[in-house]
């Protein structure tokens, strides 16, 4: 019985593992639809400066006009699993971030209440695929679903 006791002490003593963003990491290449409209995208999401997370990313949309939407941005992550980071995109606009991290649910807030508010949502699943959903808040506190797309890793 005092084996189980030292195991069980080693366990509660042992420090809880810092939440990363790590399982992201890779060169992502993804199918979906954003503004009503098939679209596909890339995602890089490497290892950034000073343990950040840095992502880029490149949404094509076809029709009339094409469309053609890039934005770089930097994630930092406390011991607790919140997202703090800066989105800066191809029109000059520059965004706070704010969000968490928790199992495979990485979300993300960003914009400010004078101009928008927008989510989005990196889910891993099971089968290696990241699903990514961006939202914009509504002025009846709901969320309006603008764009879907499904990635998969290409360097894995």
């Amino acid at each position: 019985m005092s084996i189980w006791w030292a195991a069980a002490l080693v366990a509660l003593a042992a420090p809880a593992e810092a939440p990363t963003l790590a399982a992201w990491h890779g060169q992502w290449v993804g199918e979906g639809q954003a503004f009503g409209k098939p679209a596909t995208a890339t995602l890089s999401i490497a290892p950034g400066e000073a343990g950040t997370t840095a992502l880029a990313y490149r949404l094509s949309i076809e029709g009339e006009p094409p469309v053609r939407y890039s934005a770089d941005a930097v994630y930092a992550l406390d011991a607790k699993g919140r997202v703090r980071g800066q989105w800066t995109d191809n029109y000059g606009r520059t965004r706070p971030v704010s969000g968490g991290v928790a199992g495979a649910t990485w979300w993300a807030h960003w914009g400010s209440a004078d101009v928008e508010i927008g989510r989005s949502i990196y889910a891993l699943n099971g089968d290696g695929t990241l699903t990514v959903s961006d939202s914009v808040l509504q002025d009846d506190g709901g969320w309006r679903l603008f764009a879907m797309l499904r990635y998969r890793c290409t360097n894995g």
